[in-house]
């Protein structure tokens, strides 16, 4: 697993099978055995600071110092919405 920049937020998924790390203006799910990516970057305007996956693992949801969240398929990365604006970005 490389990054282009800081990670932000990284967790495992709810099997343990994947990890998801953001870095930068994306985030990414790369397989935990190997370190090999599975999914394209999901890219945001600014920062990454946060990214989770659902409790059934099927989900991302992102948040960004854009002011915008999304959520994506963790499969694929592909875009399941919009982005979801919002007036102020924290990290709790």
């Amino acid at each position: 697993m490389t990054h282009e920049d800081v990670v932000t937020s990284v967790e495992f998924s709810p099997d343990g099978a994947r990890i998801l790390a953001a870095s930068g203006k994306t985030a990414r799910v790369w397989d935990a055995a190997t370190g090999k990516p599975l999914t394209e970057s999901m890219k945001h305007d600014a920062t990454v600071g946060s990214a989770r996956f659902s409790p059934d693992g099927m989900r991302i949801v992102t948040a960004s110092e854009d002011r915008t969240a999304r959520v994506w398929d963790a499969i694929t990365g592909k875009p399941l919405t919009e982005p979801m604006k919002h007036e102020y970005y924290g990290v709790s």
